[in-house]
């Protein structure tokens, strides 16, 4: 089975379509003004992002990062800290990685309104991880 795609709800979906592009290589197959965005990985997965203002809850970090979130993972705690680097030099707001659950990791807030996790493969295997 493969995953086919992903739908965010976002606060800024132009801003967020760019973070994609920028930071994680994904492409923008579809922009529809500020309301709607399609991006593609290598993979072919979609990352649909819409601004559903009715339908969006509010989120506060740290507290709730984990809730609702969108992961990465790098191969390395050199490229987890190097991403880091680069998103802290470019202005966005980003917390030291750490270890959490098993992998080097950080969370920052995107412009959206949701959280995107960087992180190196957990060690955990998945019934360890649902104890």
């Amino acid at each position: 089975m493969k995953l086919n795609h992903i739908n965010l709800t976002s606060i800024d979906v132009p801003a967020d379509a760019a973070m994609f592009e920028t930071y994680f290589g994904l492409r923008t197959a579809v922009m529809r003004g500020k309301a709607l965005a399609v991006l593609q990985d290598d993979d072919g997965m979609l990352l649909v992002l819409n601004d559903f203002a009715k339908k969006r809850g509010s989120f506060a970090y740290p507290e709730d990062s984990d809730v609702h979130h969108i992961g990465f993972i790098q191969e390395s705690r050199e490229q987890v800290d190097a991403l880091n680097a680069r998103l802290k030099a470019d202005g966005w707001d980003v917390p030291e990685p750490r270890d959490y659950h098993g992998a080097w990791t950080f969370y920052f807030k995107a412009k959206g309104g949701y959280f995107v996790e960087v992180a190196t493969q957990t060690q955990l295997r998945l019934a360890e991880a649902a104890a």
